[in-house]
């Protein structure tokens, strides 16, 4: 009889940690691609592209294994609404990056566990301390810092970013509260069908065919690189606990701002990584809360 040797704990984490960066990566050089393509061809076409293809993906890495359990969800408009509000964060937020650096849009959008923490009280009924509300006080003053309303420089279109990063929130909520019911590939499915059958309508009113076959290959691997990345996502977050592996995902601003310079030549002001900072340090302050509130959940 063969024994199976079960990995240890530190292994998970290892692996998590892992799946988390390869996620990052995916989701950076997506966005960039996303950018160079939106200079060219309709936004709505990217999009489109980017749910198409992820699909066509999906449907190959999990179908052989889950079959017609793909198409199977306890609570459907549940997961409808969910693909809505991660459509609506995508259409947003590519629209946003035509006209923002890399750096400065994935700095707003790394406020969207702020926004979390902030509605979990009411949304999830999970409770949050004097502590917490101040770390969030500060996380959103630092994307004050980046957006600067008011102030010479601003770009308006940075309100498209904020307006990806509560739908975004919504959908985190959405998914903790209700996705524990659900298999993660089959919520990931629905996500995709959604997209696509959102963005499909739209399509013909704005398609512009593509000049080279290079593009095909660029609309191609934004919907791969989609479907990669949250692959390792689901990988990610259920290898390790959420406040373990959270702070990793602040390494998409060093591929958002090394991809911006290196393809764009954008290269984020001082305060733009001024307000970067004051978000991350508010954000690793909340795992590191999160953690010790599952440690001891008394204390915090």
């Amino acid at each position: 009889m063969t024994v199976k040797v079960s990995p240890t704990a530190s292994d998970h984490i290892l692996r998590a940690i892992l799946a988390i960066l390869l996620s990052v990566t995916c989701f950076s050089v997506l966005n960039a691609i996303t950018k160079s393509l939106s200079q060219h061809y309709p936004v709505i076409q990217v999009i489109w592209a980017r749910y198409v293809f992820a699909f066509v993906f999906m449907m190959a890495l999990f179908l052989p294994r889950s079959g017609w359990a793909l198409f199977r969800w306890h609570n459907i408009g549940t997961q409808a609404v969910r693909g809505l509000l991660l459509f609506f964060s995508s259409y947003l937020y590519f629209h946003g990056i035509v006209y923002l650096p890399l750096a400065t849009a994935a700095s707003i959008s790394l406020t969207s566990p702020l926004v979390v923490t902030a509605l979990s009280s009411r949304f999830l009924g999970e409770p949050v301390g004097p502590r917490r509300w101040v770390a969030v006080g500060i996380g959103f003053a630092g994307a004050l810092i980046v957006v600067r309303p008011g102030h010479a420089n601003f770009e308006w279109h940075s309100l498209l970013i904020v307006g990806s990063t509560l739908c975004s929130a919504f959908y985190q909520l959405f998914s903790r509260r209700y996705g524990q019911a659900e298999r993660p590939d089959a919520s990931a499915t629905m996500a995709t069908i959604v997209g696509t059958v959102v963005a499909s309508p739209l399509l013909p009113f704005e398609w512009v065919t593509p000049a080279f076959g290079w593009d095909w290959v660029l609309f191609v691997g934004i919907g791969v690189l989609a479907g990669v990345g949250h692959y390792f996502l689901t990988i990610a977050y259920s290898q390790a606990p959420a406040a373990t592996i959270a702070p990793f995902n602040y390494a998409q601003l060093i591929g958002a701002a090394i991809l911006g310079y290196a393809v764009f030549g954008n290269f984020p002001d001082f305060w733009t990584w001024v307000g970067a900072a004051v978000i991350v340090c508010s954000g690793l302050y909340l795992g590191y809360a999160e953690r010790r509130r599952f440690r001891r959940p008394n204390k915090i």
